[in-house]
This record gives C-alpha cells, structure tokens and sequence, in this order.
C-alpha cells in the first residue's frame, strides 16, 4: 500500500513538473518571439501584432511590411490596389503590392509539448503565409499558394526560423515565372543581433514574350550562406560578414532551344569588414567551371572583386529614397499637355498650322534621391575587378576594371546632382588582353583590322590589347584623348582624382 502511494505520489509531481511551467513558458515565449522577430536584418523585420497565450499552447500573429525599396515598387502601384482584379495579377504579387503580410502562428511551449509536435524544450512554432485566393476552394492545397514559417527555440539562447516556399506558378502577362524550392534560414544566438542566414533555391524559370519567337531564362540549385560574427542589428545591412554562394546552371535560350548564355558551377567566397573611416570593403573571390555564349565556350573562369567606401547611413538613405520613388517627370509646356489630353479639351487645330508634335519629357531625380546620390559619392566608392579566362583551354584573356569617385569632386549641394557633375568625378579605366588566335576566331579579321584602324585595339607579339579611361571627364582609348569631353573639368582647387 505504501509503495502504491509513493508510486501515485511521484507521478503527481513528476505531472505537475510538467505541468506548472507551462504557463511561465508561454511568457517566456512571447517575450523571446517578438524580440527575434523584430532583429531581423533589413527589409525582413515582422512585428508581433497578437499573442493569446494558452497553457501548453499559444497563437500569435506576425505582420511583415514589404520594404519600399523592392524592385516591385514603381512597377506597380503604391498603397491600396482596388483594382487588381482588372490587372490580372497573381495573388501573391497583390499582397506584396498592397502593404503589410499577416501570418498567423500556432505555438507550442515547453517543458514538454506537443500542439504542434512531440518535442522538449522553449517552444516550436509553426504558421502558414497563404497567397491564394480564398473564394478559389479547388486549388486549397496547391504548392504554389502558400509558404510555410517554422521558429523553434530549445533554451532561448538560440532561435532558428525557417521559411519554406515549395512552389509557384504566376502567369504576369509578357512573363511566366515558375519557382519550386525555395527555402529561407536565420538563426540568432543572442538577443539582439542575427547571426546566419541561409538562402535556397531549386528552380526559377522565367519564360518572356511568344512560344515561337520568346526567351527562356533558367536558375537551378542557387545556395547562399552568410555568417555574422559579431551579428547583424535590427534592420542593418552592413556587418562583418563571411558568405560562401554557389549555383549549379544559369541559362538563357530561345524558344527554339538556341544557347544564348550557359554558365555552370558557379561558386564564390565572400567577405565584408569595416575600413578605419567608418566605411565599408567587400571581396569576392569567383569561380565558374564553364561558360558558354553564343556557342563559344570559356571554362575555367576565376574573378575577384573588390567593392569600398559602403556606408550603412548613405544605403539606408538611398534605400528611402527609392522607397518614395526614384525620379519625377518636370513640368510640360502647356501646348505639350493639351496634345496629350487629346482632341476634346484642346482647342481645334488650324489647318494651315499643323499641330507641333510634344516634346520629349525626360523624368528628373527627386530631392531626395539626389541628397542620396550625393552622400553616395561624399563616401569615395570604388570599385576593382580581375578577370581570367581561358578559351578553348589554352588560351587566356585578361580583363581588369577599376572605377572610383574622388570625394572632393563631389557636387557641392544635392541640386547640383547631375551627369556631368559626377563624370567629373569619376575614374573608370578598363584593360583587355587577348591571344591574337582567339581575337581572330572570336571577332574575325574584319572586325580586328577594323579596331586596328581605328585605334581601338594594339598589336602585341602574340596579344591584343585594349585600354579605355575616363577620367576629368574626356574619354582616352589606349592613350589617345577622344575630342569630346563627357563632363565638365574639374573647377580651380580640385585635387585630382585617380
């Protein structure tokens, strides 16, 4: 009898260990939830908007704003689309169109849970971005309408979250696109800064124009991991980084199944560190096993780069200002306005005078991308490139690029922001050498003693050679000044760039 009670007794508190924590977790989750969820890097920040807290389970609902600065904004229109139906576009472009992504979580908090699966630990969540149309019943569990979340946090220590994207079909008029297999991977082991970040893609597949007459663009096994050892603060986008990418096959065809461009084995090391002004230096070393164009093949190809004066406080003003839009269209002549509003509110037209065709109105940069552009350049960007590839394998083309801009030749104010006031500024030099046996076969002779005649191209012993500069503002081919000046000079007491 004894026994039977002491038995009866450990059970109640073993169940009771369980059981009471319950409770404190579900706290400690919600706490540990919403901090992750906003230290995320930029343009990827969710806010914890609800969280009803249960027992041994909690429901919680994330909104993330689509960041203004995606290559969507500009292309369709900002705010509310009451009129989406007409434009015919793919659910999922309407919500990233439309403003801010509700995802709706079920949470299962420890000790010991099981809502959303067996498991010890903090807690295991798991939610679903739906991008289909609700009134459409039949396609309820087609891959390409929904995206899954996945967070889960054994201590609080670490969190990792996941986000799986099995497929899409989206049909945007001149353009298919067709995605399967995309998979996005974060992990935090602190409080306040991200850590990893992993990106995965199977297959995209873009498809533009006519059956008979279209292009074909092709992605396949596109993998990017980037660690931040000292982590990435909220909506950062400058950290000390070390990233490793690869992608198996990059295509482009025509519809009849011509190459256009063919690459495979794409892989690349990469690496960000702080300079000692505040700015930034990224390196990139590249290699591709092959790559075909226009059915001349190149294989292997080795690139390194090099990219500075990135600063986290001009990005982030650049990225506003795309995020009002880029450019503006000036103000049109009053006659100009009145030919584009058509025939019923211009005055009628003499048949003797003919009405002038209207003027071609270039859009103009905002004030605020102009202020962006010029703190751009008040960071001195650069950048160097070195390129080597082998044709045919056995013979070796160079190709070095270097570009840079000389702070002091930055415009003055952001309304001085202009073409030729950054030409001004700018060095831009390229440097080509190429076996004269390749030059033959890839250019032929016509074109070569075309170049030779006139000065774009120098013979060597066994080597084509070819050099382009900018700098001041004039253009120089191989050393020889062109006669027109694509900028002004630079003004009295201006340091010279280079």
């Amino acid at each position: 009898m004894k026994k039977s009670v002491a038995g009866i007794a450990v059970l109640v508190l073993v169940a009771a260990g369980i059981v009471l924590p319950a409770g404190y977790f579900g706290w400690v989750a919600e706490t540990t939830l919403k901090n992750r969820m906003a230290n995320m890097p930029y343009g990827l920040q969710m806010e914890l908007t609800d969280y009803r807290r249960g027992w041994f389970s909690s429901t919680a609902r994330l909104v993330w704003n689509p960041p203004g600065g995606l290559p969507l904004s500009g292309v369709l229109p900002e705010g509310p689309m009451p009129d989406v139906a007409v434009m015919d576009l793919p659910p999922a472009v309407e919500m990233l169109a439309s403003g801010p992504v509700a995802i709706d979580i079920e949470i299962a908090h420890g000790p010991v849970y099981f809502a959303v699966g067996p498991g010890v630990g903090l807690f295991n969540a798991r939610g679903r971005v739906d991008f289909g149309d609700p009134a459409s019943s039949d396609a309820e569990d087609s891959p390409d309408r929904y995206a899954e979340l996945y967070v889960s946090s054994f201590s609080g220590a670490t969190v990792d979250n996941r986000l799986e994207f099995p497929g899409a079909n989206w049909d945007l008029g001149p353009m298919d696109v067709h995605l399967a297999g995309v998979l996005f991977e974060g992990e935090w082991t602190g409080p306040d800064s991200f850590q990893l970040q992993h990106v995965a893609l199977e297959n995209m597949e873009m498809t533009f124009g006519a059956a008979e007459s279209g292009l074909r663009i092709a992605i396949s096994d596109l993998v990017s991991s980037t660690e931040y050892p000292q982590g990435l603060n909220s909506g950062a986008i400058l950290a000390p980084s070390e990233a490793t990418s690869s992608a198996g096959e990059i295509l482009v065809e025509q519809s009849g199944g011509d190459t256009v461009f063919r690459m495979t084995g794409l892989s690349s090391v990469d690496t960000t560190a702080p300079e000692e002004d505040g700015t930034y230096r990224a390196e990139s070393d590249a290699t591709i096993e092959s790559m075909e164009v226009l059915g001349r093949e190149f294989a292997p190809i080795e690139i390194r780069q090099t990219v500075g004066g990135l600063r986290e406080e001009s990005l982030m003003q650049l990225l506003a200002a795309f995020t009002e839009g880029s450019v503006v269209a000036p103000a049109m002549p009053q006659d100009a306005e009145q030919d584009l509003q058509g025939p019923d509110s211009a005055p009628p037209a003499s048949p003797a005078s003919p009405a002038s065709p209207a003027p071609i109105v270039l859009p103009q940069p905002t004030p605020r991308m102009q202020a962006a552009i010029l703190a751009i350049l008040a960071d001195g960007p650069y950048t160097d490139m070195n390129a080597v590839l082998a044709y045919q394998g056995e013979h070796t083309i160079r190709l070095d690029m270097h570009y840079s801009f000389d702070p002091g030749h930055d415009p003055a104010t952001a309304e001085m922001v202009s073409l030729p006031s950054i030409i001004s500024g700018l060095v831009y030099t390229v440097d080509a050498e190429i076996p004269i046996a390749a030059a033959e076969e890839l250019f032929g002779q016509g074109m070569i003693q075309l170049g030779l005649m006139q000065g774009l191209l120098q013979q060597n012993e066994s080597t084509y050679t070819a050099s382009v500069a900018l700098r001041n503002g004039t253009v120089s081919i191989n050393g020889r000044p062109m006669p027109i000046a694509l900028g002004p000079p630079a003004g009295p007491g201006a340091k010279p760039p280079g």
